[in-house]
């Protein structure tokens, strides 16, 4: 297959709703979720991250590294963002559509399908992971695919349009279906985070005192 460059559009125009701080803001141990996201995607394109809802905000915390668009019709939904990012992608590109409120995603995960999509077959042109028989997030489309979201309506009927063009990666982790989007959901992500943040330090540890002589 082409190894075309794959480039990260990160949506991060949607509503706060009930929560005290703009969505990509949100504190997971000292990172934001914007953070975590963009780490994620280290060693692909340089990521296009899309702004609506308190861009004023979150833009002074947008890396420098990274290409700021910001719409005005963020209320229209997710397409409206999508298309934006897409814009300014680079002709050929193929792109990680990456919502912010999924802080629970890891490098690894991201790692894992972008390995499935440089290993796909030619009919497969989009690649995203499942956890127990659900669909999540991110998901990469290859560039043939992205001119077809331009006459859709929502981001779903172009993902779901044919269906044996989509490779699934299973993954042991919900955290590809689990983001967040009132004070409650935050808490509980800003739980799981912790806790799994906690396992990692424990394991670390445990693997240093090992190799000791």
């Amino acid at each position: 297959m082409k190894r075309e460059t794959i480039v990260p559009v990160i949506l991060a125009a949607g509503s706060s709703q009930g929560l005290v701080f703009p969505k990509p803001l949100a504190d997971f141990g000292g990172c934001t979720a914007l953070d975590i996201a963009v780490a994620n995607c280290a060693g692909l394109g340089r990521p296009i991250i899309v702004l609506g809802s308190d861009a004023g905000k979150v833009r002074p915390f947008a890396r420098r590294r990274s290409m700021v668009v910001v719409t005005h019709r963020w209320r229209s939904g997710q397409l409206n963002s999508l298309l934006c990012g897409l814009r300014r992608a680079p002709a050929g590109a193929a792109i990680l559509l990456y919502p912010v409120d999924h802080p629970l995603l890891t490098r690894s995960i991201v790692s894992r399908l972008v390995r499935a999509y440089r290993t796909r077959r030619g009919n497969e042109g989009i690649v995203m992971p499942r956890y127990r028989g659900h669909a999540g997030h991110p998901v990469i489309f290859a560039p043939e695919v992205l001119p077809e979201f331009e006459a859709a309506k929502t981001a779903r009927e172009v993902t779901y349009r044919d269906s044996s063009r989509i490779r699934y990666v299973t993954v042991s982790t919900p955290a590809v279906c689990t983001d967040f989007r009132t004070p409650e959901t935050y808490r509980a992500c800003l739980a799981r985070y912790e806790a799994t943040r906690a396992r990692r330090t424990a394991l670390s540890r445990r693997r240093k005192i090992s190799t000791r002589p």
